[in-house]
């Protein structure tokens, strides 16, 4: 019985102060942005840590991208796509049907969710960076204040012990400086309580 609960209390502690660690000796990955340059004109980016909307204390668990257009988002790099689901609603006001979709690159996995994936796209196939696997879902804002397309894209160890991980360090140099020069465009909403992309209990949880 001792030794029963020495591994459950060794696996919370794992589970809540080592989790970023990651699980095996690995070669780390460099990532790209999910949509092209020629898209970088967001109406808005929901930091990771927001808690005005999201439950504390980890809060906003990715990142959410939103354009007045409807971009196409892309892989980030080469990997397998193991998961298309359908995005349940939330009361967003969607005007189609959404998918959750997870790709998979070595230990790492980057889930786009709330999207309208391309037709083409299936669980099992490959794909290459940069690949186009669809748009952000559609939605009708409140209010009378038009329509917006948005997808909530996370990046994470691909393993049931760790949680997600601030994307930052892994963006190649060229998306590094593009998410910061939109960030700068774009974060007013945030910049009081969430002044950063990565805020809050994600700040720093990268590696």
């Amino acid at each position: 019985l001792g030794v029963f609960l020495f591994l459950i209390v060794g696996f919370f502690v794992w589970k809540f102060y080592f989790r970023f660690l990651p699980p095996v000796p690995h070669k780390s990955i460099v990532i790209s942005l999910p949509f092209a340059k020629e898209d970088d004109n967001l109406i808005f980016i929901n930091p990771m840590g927001e808690t005005d909307h999201h439950k504390p204390p980890q809060g906003h668990p990715g990142l959410d991208f939103g354009w007045h257009h409807p971009a196409p988002l892309r892989a980030v790099a080469d990997g397998k796509i193991t998961k298309i689901e359908e995005h349940p609603p939330k009361g967003f006001g969607e005007m189609e049907k959404i998918y959750n979709v997870e790709i998979v690159s070595g230990i790492y996995a980057v889930r786009y969710e709330e999207i309208a994936p391309s037709s083409a796209l299936k669980v099992g196939m490959n794909v290459k960076q940069g690949d186009i696997l669809g748009r952000g879902g559609k939605y009708d804002q409140p209010g009378g204040l038009g329509i917006y397309y948005s997808t909530h894209w996370e990046f994470d160890y691909d393993t049931v012990i760790f949680d997600r991980l601030c994307p930052l360090t892994y963006f190649d140099p060229n998306s590094f400086s593009r998410i910061n020069a939109i960030w700068d465009k774009v974060g007013q909403t945030y910049n009081g309580q969430f002044p950063e992309i990565c805020s809050g209990f994600y700040k720093g949880k990268d590696k």
